[in-house]
């Protein structure tokens, strides 16, 4: 059963294609379970984040193109033709879609290199699909040892030293701007989730005197600003907020921009000229593309933040072949844990046929032997058991090792025959 990723990202499309395919966290539960009923898809996971959208799926045998199974259930959720995104699209199968994962929660993949929250966010993938029972032992297996090589990338290799998040290289970008100091500048901050709060915290730590933070749900602005000495607004306040910010950092979960050219054309008339800065890292984009071509507005999106770190990958790339090298090394050991699967029915047919055997040898002597005594009968079943195992034994270690051979079939078929399990397709089903 073959296992594929079919996805989009930073480096295949830039924000305005891949926002259409986000999905939001609340809306996964949905989601997988759409995924999990398409046709010859057996596991199903999905992973979306700012930089990435990505559908995981282990094909039944019976399966035909399934990345056109999954194309199609990304354009239909969002209601979108194929040729909006379509060459945008990559795709990943085996030990490649393996490599990818791993790569990708080790930070490898990311924007920012070793950059920490993807871990977090791969958790959140797979916690959700074991939650909706899309994860079953294939894709279970593959994302836990996903989140073990992450943190082994971290820890083993300097690709993560020194590093920041998304969230921090918006704080460094209002830094290019107004300096070093964010002092005597008022900051907005929109949405009180988990990238909002990193970016607060590095507001606070540049010298923003004033962060305010706004959200739709008032009692959670309150509490993110009571973490680090802010002040929550309420959301209606929003055109009085965008007169009175130097700053504005966007990161809330709105399926649509909330900043729109409309409400701006509103808050710059006020502002009488004054600029504004407006750094939007949220997916999709909380505000519209248009508002950037009116005067004295400066609008940076997510895709402007790749220039601040674009040296971080090339400066490490000692780190990042050292990284990389763990990465190919789990990638070695999930392949070899997934070739023993396809070998677990030859090894249980095995077992089966020798017990079948056994229990039938016994039988033919009880009925020889009718007058034997029961202590001796258990004896004698002990001893066939012990010479059972012994039987089972080098045929289990030579099966389990046939994959890693260049003449696995051979071997597994001289195997079969040996024991008697030709027709194995009938007891593994």
């Amino acid at each position: 059963m073959p296992l594929l990723v079919l996805g989009i990202n930073h480096h295949s499309a830039p924000i305005a294609v891949r926002e259409k395919l986000a999905i939001a966290e609340r809306d996964l539960p949905h989601a997988l379970a759409a995924l999990s009923g398409l046709p010859g898809v057996r596991e199903g996971a999905l992973l979306s984040t700012c930089n990435r959208t990505e559908a995981w799926a282990v094909a039944g045998p019976e399966a035909g193109p399934v990345e056109d199974t999954l194309a199609d259930f990304l354009a239909g959720r969002h209601g979108l033709g194929r040729h909006e995104f379509d060459g945008h699209l990559y795709c990943c199968r085996a030990g490649a879609a393996a490599n990818h994962l791993f790569s990708v929660a080790s930070g490898l993949d990311s924007m920012i290199l070793g950059e920490p929250d993807i871990q977090r966010q791969v958790k959140t993938a797979m916690e959700a699909a074991q939650s909706a029972r899309t994860l079953g032992t294939r894709l279970n297996r593959l994302f836990q040892d996903a989140l073990v090589t992450g943190k082994k990338a971290r820890t083993e290799t300097g690709i993560a030293r020194g590093t920041f998040s998304v969230g921090a290289a918006a704080v460094e970008l209002a830094t290019q701007i107004f300096g070093e100091s964010l002092s005597g500048h008022t900051v907005l901050v929109l949405g009180a989730g988990k990238m909002s709060e990193i970016t607060a915290r590095h507001l606070q730590s540049r010298g923003a005197p004033t962060v305010l933070v706004a959200n739709r749900t008032y009692e959670k602005a309150v509490a993110l600003a009571n973490q680090f000495g802010g002040q929550a607004r309420r959301f209606d306040d929003l055109p009085a907020l965008l007169q009175s910010a130097d700053i504005v950092v966007c990161s809330t979960a709105a399926p649509h921009p909330i900043v729109t050219r409309a409400l701006m054309n509103d808050v710059m008339r006020a502002r009488r000229g004054r600029p504004l800065y407006l750094i939007d890292i949220a997916v999709p984009r909380d505000v519209e593309a248009s508002v950037d071509a009116m005067q004295n507005v400066f609008l940076y999106n997510i895709d402007h933040l790749q220039d601040l770190v674009a040296g971080a990958r090339q400066s490490r790339s000692g780190e990042v072949a050292r990284a990389h090298e763990i990465v190919e090394s789990s990638v070695t050991e999930y392949l070899r844990w997934e070739r023993s699967l396809e070998v677990a029915p030859l090894v249980v047919a095995v077992r089966q046929k020798l017990e079948e055997t056994r229990l039938a040898e016994i039988a033919r002597l009880r009925s020889r032997l009718p007058d034997l005594p029961e202590k001796d009968w258990k004896a004698i079943e002990s001893a066939f058991q012990s010479l059972t195992n012994k039987i089972a034994h080098p045929a289990t270690v030579a099966i389990k090792a046939a994959p890693e051979t260049d003449n696995a079939p051979a071997t597994l078929e001289a195997i079969r025959r040996a024991y008697g399990v030709e027709h194995l397709e009938e007891l593994s089903d």
